[in-house]
Protein backbone atom coordinates (compact mmCIF):
# COMPACT_ATOMS: atom_id res chain seq x y z
CA UNK A 1 0.00 0.00 0.00
CA UNK A 2 1.85 3.34 -1.06
CA UNK A 3 1.36 6.10 1.56
CA UNK A 4 -0.84 7.96 -0.81
CA UNK A 5 -3.76 5.57 0.02
CA UNK A 6 -2.88 4.99 3.63
CA UNK A 7 -2.97 8.70 4.34
CA UNK A 8 -6.38 8.95 2.47
CA UNK A 9 -7.28 5.79 4.70
CA UNK A 10 -6.02 7.75 7.84
CA UNK A 11 -8.37 10.79 6.73
CA UNK A 12 -10.82 8.67 6.33
CA UNK A 13 -10.56 7.21 9.42
CA UNK A 14 -10.79 10.66 11.72
CA UNK A 15 -14.35 12.06 12.17
CA UNK A 16 -15.85 15.96 11.20
CA UNK A 17 -15.92 16.31 15.00
CA UNK A 18 -12.73 16.06 15.69
CA UNK A 19 -11.86 18.50 12.95
CA UNK A 20 -14.23 20.71 14.63
CA UNK A 21 -12.28 20.40 17.76
CA UNK A 22 -9.24 20.77 16.73
CA UNK A 23 -10.03 23.84 14.83
CA UNK A 24 -12.08 25.66 18.15
CA UNK A 25 -8.29 24.71 19.66
CA UNK A 26 -6.55 26.61 16.95
CA UNK A 27 -9.27 29.41 17.69
CA UNK A 28 -8.89 29.51 21.41
CA UNK A 29 -5.70 28.40 22.26
CA UNK A 30 -6.78 27.24 25.03
CA UNK A 31 -8.42 23.64 25.46
CA UNK A 32 -10.89 24.75 28.68
CA UNK A 33 -12.18 27.78 26.28
CA UNK A 34 -12.28 25.18 22.96
CA UNK A 35 -14.20 22.43 25.33
CA UNK A 36 -16.81 24.97 26.85
CA UNK A 37 -17.23 25.97 22.81
CA UNK A 38 -17.73 23.03 21.82
CA UNK A 39 -19.68 21.75 24.75
CA UNK A 40 -18.13 19.06 25.98
CA UNK A 41 -15.83 18.23 28.46
CA UNK A 42 -11.93 18.99 28.78
CA UNK A 43 -10.37 15.40 28.83
CA UNK A 44 -12.89 14.63 25.79
CA UNK A 45 -12.13 17.36 23.65
CA UNK A 46 -8.18 16.30 24.71
CA UNK A 47 -8.17 13.03 23.74
CA UNK A 48 -9.78 13.36 20.42
CA UNK A 49 -7.53 15.59 18.76
CA UNK A 50 -4.61 13.29 20.33
CA UNK A 51 -6.48 10.20 18.65
CA UNK A 52 -7.02 12.64 15.56
CA UNK A 53 -3.20 13.35 15.51
CA UNK A 54 -2.01 9.78 16.08
CA UNK A 55 -4.32 8.46 12.98
CA UNK A 56 -2.84 10.96 11.23
CA UNK A 57 0.49 10.58 12.03
CA UNK A 58 1.32 14.47 12.63
CA UNK A 59 1.49 16.51 15.61
CA UNK A 60 -0.93 19.13 14.64
CA UNK A 61 -0.30 21.52 18.25
CA UNK A 62 3.10 22.07 19.74
CA UNK A 63 2.07 22.24 23.34
CA UNK A 64 4.48 24.05 25.89
CA UNK A 65 3.23 24.52 28.93
CA UNK A 66 -0.13 26.68 29.05
CA UNK A 67 1.00 27.93 25.41
CA UNK A 68 -0.56 26.10 22.94
CA UNK A 69 0.10 26.69 19.07
CA UNK A 70 -0.16 24.84 15.61
CA UNK A 71 2.67 23.19 14.25
CA UNK A 72 3.72 24.09 10.68
CA UNK A 73 2.12 20.71 9.45
CA UNK A 74 -1.14 21.62 11.66
CA UNK A 75 -1.31 25.05 10.12
CA UNK A 76 -2.07 23.36 6.81
CA UNK A 77 -4.30 20.43 8.08
CA UNK A 78 -6.45 22.90 9.48
CA UNK A 79 -7.03 25.05 6.57
CA UNK A 80 -7.86 22.23 4.55
CA UNK A 81 -10.30 20.73 7.70
CA UNK A 82 -12.19 24.47 7.47
CA UNK A 83 -13.00 23.95 3.68
CA UNK A 84 -14.19 20.00 4.59
CA UNK A 85 -16.31 21.46 7.49
CA UNK A 86 -17.50 24.28 4.99
CA UNK A 87 -18.02 21.89 2.00
CA UNK A 88 -20.05 19.54 4.63
CA UNK A 89 -22.27 22.33 6.02
CA UNK A 90 -22.65 23.62 2.63
CA UNK A 91 -24.20 20.22 1.46
CA UNK A 92 -26.35 19.92 4.49
CA UNK A 93 -28.00 23.76 3.72
CA UNK A 94 -28.52 22.62 0.31
CA UNK A 95 -30.17 19.71 1.14
CA UNK A 96 -32.66 21.63 3.68
CA UNK A 97 -33.35 24.29 1.58
CA UNK A 98 -33.99 21.40 -1.40
CA UNK A 99 -37.16 20.95 0.87
CA UNK A 100 -37.75 24.50 1.42
CA UNK A 101 -35.47 27.52 0.28
CA UNK A 102 -37.46 29.54 2.75
CA UNK A 103 -36.04 28.10 5.99
CA UNK A 104 -33.08 28.79 7.67
CA UNK A 105 -31.26 31.94 7.92
CA UNK A 106 -30.08 33.95 5.37
CA UNK A 107 -26.96 36.00 5.42
CA UNK A 108 -26.21 38.97 3.84
CA UNK A 109 -23.74 41.51 3.35
CA UNK A 110 -24.45 45.15 3.32
CA UNK A 111 -21.35 48.41 2.27
CA UNK A 112 -21.52 50.97 5.36
CA UNK A 113 -22.98 53.93 3.13
CA UNK A 114 -26.12 51.70 2.54
CA UNK A 115 -26.73 49.38 5.88
CA UNK A 116 -27.40 52.36 8.21
CA UNK A 117 -29.95 54.15 5.62
CA UNK A 118 -31.68 51.08 4.07
CA UNK A 119 -31.64 48.18 6.94
CA UNK A 120 -34.57 50.80 8.65
CA UNK A 121 -36.99 50.41 6.22
CA UNK A 122 -36.16 47.02 5.47
CA UNK A 123 -35.65 44.52 8.40
CA UNK A 124 -39.51 44.76 9.81
CA UNK A 125 -41.32 43.85 5.78
CA UNK A 126 -38.50 41.41 5.44
CA UNK A 127 -39.06 39.52 9.00
CA UNK A 128 -42.74 39.29 7.85
CA UNK A 129 -42.37 38.57 4.16
CA UNK A 130 -39.52 35.69 4.99
CA UNK A 131 -40.87 34.47 8.94
CA UNK A 132 -38.94 31.48 8.68
CA UNK A 133 -35.60 32.86 6.83
CA UNK A 134 -33.95 35.29 9.65
CA UNK A 135 -31.98 38.14 7.89
CA UNK A 136 -27.85 37.62 9.46
CA UNK A 137 -26.17 41.13 8.66
CA UNK A 138 -22.61 41.70 7.97
CA UNK A 139 -21.65 45.37 6.98
CA UNK A 140 -18.50 45.94 5.82
CA UNK A 141 -16.12 47.43 2.84
CA UNK A 142 -17.32 46.24 -0.63
CA UNK A 143 -14.08 43.77 -1.25
CA UNK A 144 -14.48 42.25 2.35
CA UNK A 145 -18.12 41.31 1.29
CA UNK A 146 -17.73 40.39 -1.73
CA UNK A 147 -14.63 38.10 -0.65
CA UNK A 148 -17.07 36.37 1.72
CA UNK A 149 -19.91 35.88 -0.45
CA UNK A 150 -17.13 34.05 -3.21
CA UNK A 151 -16.45 31.67 0.36
CA UNK A 152 -19.71 30.83 1.05
CA UNK A 153 -20.20 32.66 4.26
CA UNK A 154 -22.48 34.91 3.11
CA UNK A 155 -25.82 34.01 0.68
CA UNK A 156 -25.76 37.25 -1.04
CA UNK A 157 -24.53 40.99 -0.77
CA UNK A 158 -26.37 44.48 -1.14
CA UNK A 159 -23.51 46.95 -2.83
CA UNK A 160 -23.21 49.81 -5.20
CA UNK A 161 -20.28 48.85 -7.62
CA UNK A 162 -19.87 46.01 -9.81
CA UNK A 163 -16.57 43.87 -8.80
CA UNK A 164 -13.64 44.11 -10.55
CA UNK A 165 -13.50 40.48 -10.61
CA UNK A 166 -16.85 38.72 -10.97
CA UNK A 167 -15.73 35.01 -9.97
CA UNK A 168 -19.07 34.01 -11.82
CA UNK A 169 -21.44 36.01 -9.57
CA UNK A 170 -25.07 36.94 -10.82
CA UNK A 171 -25.19 40.75 -10.50
CA UNK A 172 -28.84 42.46 -9.88
CA UNK A 173 -29.75 46.37 -10.48
CA UNK A 174 -32.61 46.36 -7.51
CA UNK A 175 -32.81 50.15 -7.67
CA UNK A 176 -30.67 53.84 -8.63
CA UNK A 177 -29.83 55.59 -5.82
CA UNK A 178 -29.37 59.15 -6.65
CA UNK A 179 -26.87 61.45 -4.82
CA UNK A 180 -27.06 64.80 -2.95
CA UNK A 181 -24.37 67.41 -1.76
CA UNK A 182 -23.95 68.05 1.75
CA UNK A 183 -23.01 71.68 2.56
CA UNK A 184 -22.78 73.60 5.78
CA UNK A 185 -26.22 76.83 5.62
CA UNK A 186 -23.15 78.80 6.04
CA UNK A 187 -22.13 78.08 2.11
CA UNK A 188 -25.69 77.31 1.20
CA UNK A 189 -25.96 80.45 -0.80
CA UNK A 190 -23.56 79.46 -3.39
CA UNK A 191 -25.52 76.79 -5.23
CA UNK A 192 -28.56 76.56 -6.75
CA UNK A 193 -30.76 73.06 -6.42
CA UNK A 194 -30.33 71.01 -7.93
CA UNK A 195 -26.05 71.68 -7.91
CA UNK A 196 -24.52 71.64 -11.27
CA UNK A 197 -21.69 69.46 -10.63
CA UNK A 198 -19.15 71.73 -12.37
CA UNK A 199 -20.36 74.92 -9.63
CA UNK A 200 -18.71 72.37 -7.07
CA UNK A 201 -14.68 73.11 -6.32
CA UNK A 202 -13.03 69.67 -6.27
CA UNK A 203 -10.69 71.43 -3.72
CA UNK A 204 -13.42 71.59 -0.68
CA UNK A 205 -14.75 68.27 -1.17
CA UNK A 206 -14.15 66.00 1.70
CA UNK A 207 -14.31 62.21 0.96
CA UNK A 208 -14.35 58.77 2.84
CA UNK A 209 -11.19 57.27 3.52
CA UNK A 210 -9.28 54.78 0.31
CA UNK A 211 -11.40 51.54 0.87
CA UNK A 212 -14.94 53.26 0.74
CA UNK A 213 -16.94 52.88 -2.66
CA UNK A 214 -18.82 56.14 -1.96
CA UNK A 215 -15.33 57.80 -2.38
CA UNK A 216 -14.91 56.13 -5.88
CA UNK A 217 -18.21 57.15 -6.90
CA UNK A 218 -17.54 60.56 -5.99
CA UNK A 219 -14.41 61.07 -7.88
CA UNK A 220 -15.85 59.55 -10.90
CA UNK A 221 -19.20 61.09 -10.64
CA UNK A 222 -17.27 64.93 -10.98
CA UNK A 223 -15.64 62.77 -13.97
CA UNK A 224 -12.11 64.84 -13.84
CA UNK A 225 -9.31 62.08 -13.66
CA UNK A 226 -7.31 64.53 -11.63
CA UNK A 227 -9.51 65.01 -9.12
CA UNK A 228 -7.84 62.48 -6.55
CA UNK A 229 -4.93 64.97 -6.52
CA UNK A 230 -6.98 67.98 -5.86
CA UNK A 231 -9.31 67.05 -3.07
CA UNK A 232 -9.12 68.19 0.86
CA UNK A 233 -6.47 64.32 1.11
CA UNK A 234 -6.60 65.84 4.44
CA UNK A 235 -9.74 65.57 5.88
CA UNK A 236 -10.64 61.79 4.57
CA UNK A 237 -12.58 59.75 7.26
CA UNK A 238 -13.88 56.36 7.80
CA UNK A 239 -17.26 57.06 8.03
CA UNK A 240 -19.80 59.30 6.92
CA UNK A 241 -21.04 60.31 9.78
CA UNK A 242 -17.26 62.15 10.94
CA UNK A 243 -17.49 63.68 7.10
CA UNK A 244 -21.16 65.26 7.88
CA UNK A 245 -19.81 66.56 11.21
CA UNK A 246 -16.80 67.98 9.12
CA UNK A 247 -18.94 69.51 6.72
CA UNK A 248 -21.36 71.19 9.19
CA UNK A 249 -18.00 72.40 10.86
CA UNK A 250 -17.50 74.80 7.29
CA UNK A 251 -14.33 72.00 6.56
CA UNK A 252 -15.79 71.81 2.82
CA UNK A 253 -18.83 69.63 0.52
CA UNK A 254 -19.42 65.98 0.15
CA UNK A 255 -21.68 63.88 -1.55
CA UNK A 256 -24.39 61.62 -0.29
CA UNK A 257 -26.54 58.68 -0.86
CA UNK A 258 -30.38 59.75 -1.30
CA UNK A 259 -31.59 57.21 1.07
CA UNK A 260 -29.45 59.29 3.72
CA UNK A 261 -30.87 61.93 3.22
CA UNK A 262 -33.84 61.67 5.92
CA UNK A 263 -31.93 60.46 9.17
CA UNK A 264 -29.19 63.43 7.98
CA UNK A 265 -31.87 66.54 8.28
CA UNK A 266 -32.69 64.68 11.46
CA UNK A 267 -29.41 64.09 12.83
CA UNK A 268 -27.62 67.27 11.43
CA UNK A 269 -29.38 70.52 11.84
CA UNK A 270 -26.17 72.38 11.04
CA UNK A 271 -25.44 70.42 7.27
CA UNK A 272 -27.95 71.34 4.51
CA UNK A 273 -28.70 68.92 1.75
CA UNK A 274 -29.29 69.50 -2.10
CA UNK A 275 -30.51 67.93 -5.09
CA UNK A 276 -27.82 66.94 -7.29
CA UNK A 277 -28.40 67.66 -11.28
CA UNK A 278 -29.92 64.44 -13.17
CA UNK A 279 -28.06 61.96 -13.61
CA UNK A 280 -26.02 61.64 -10.75
CA UNK A 281 -26.77 58.38 -9.16
CA UNK A 282 -25.67 54.91 -8.07
CA UNK A 283 -26.74 51.43 -8.74
CA UNK A 284 -27.35 49.57 -5.82
CA UNK A 285 -26.92 45.37 -6.92
CA UNK A 286 -27.63 42.15 -5.57
CA UNK A 287 -25.23 39.86 -5.60
CA UNK A 288 -25.23 36.07 -5.51
CA UNK A 289 -23.55 33.24 -6.58
CA UNK A 290 -24.65 31.47 -9.33
CA UNK A 291 -26.10 28.21 -8.08
CA UNK A 292 -27.25 29.53 -4.64
CA UNK A 293 -28.96 26.88 -2.90
CA UNK A 294 -31.92 29.57 -1.43
CA UNK A 295 -32.14 31.47 -4.93
CA UNK A 296 -36.24 31.62 -4.37
CA UNK A 297 -35.86 33.32 -0.98
CA UNK A 298 -33.09 35.75 -3.03
CA UNK A 299 -35.44 36.82 -5.03
CA UNK A 300 -38.32 37.35 -2.66
CA UNK A 301 -35.37 39.48 -0.64
CA UNK A 302 -34.61 41.61 -3.73
CA UNK A 303 -37.59 42.39 -4.32
CA UNK A 304 -38.24 43.66 -0.75
CA UNK A 305 -35.28 45.80 -1.00
CA UNK A 306 -36.94 47.13 -4.09
CA UNK A 307 -40.06 47.99 -2.90
CA UNK A 308 -38.66 49.60 0.83
CA UNK A 309 -35.82 51.37 -1.66
CA UNK A 310 -38.91 53.11 -3.90
CA UNK A 311 -40.56 54.25 -0.03
CA UNK A 312 -37.46 55.41 0.94
CA UNK A 313 -36.70 57.66 -1.98
CA UNK A 314 -40.16 58.82 -2.42
CA UNK A 315 -40.24 60.16 0.57
CA UNK A 316 -37.10 62.17 0.21
CA UNK A 317 -37.90 65.53 -1.54
CA UNK A 318 -36.36 68.88 -1.62
CA UNK A 319 -36.14 71.56 1.21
Amino acid sequence: MNDGTMGQQRLAASSLRDLEYALALDGERSFSRAAERCGVAQATLSGQIRRLEERLGVELFERDGRRIRTTPIGGRVLVEARKALESMRRIDELARCAADPFVGELRIGIIPTLGPYLLPLLLAKARAALPQAPLTIVEDLTERVVEALGEGTLDAVLLATEPAERHGFISEVLFEEPFWLAVSHAARSRYRSPVELCSVDPETLILLADGHCLRDQALALCGDPHLASRVGSDLRASSLETVLNLVGAEYGVTIVPALAVSRLRREHSDVALLEIELGAARDIRLLTRPFAPRRRALETFGEIVKACARDGLRAVAPQ
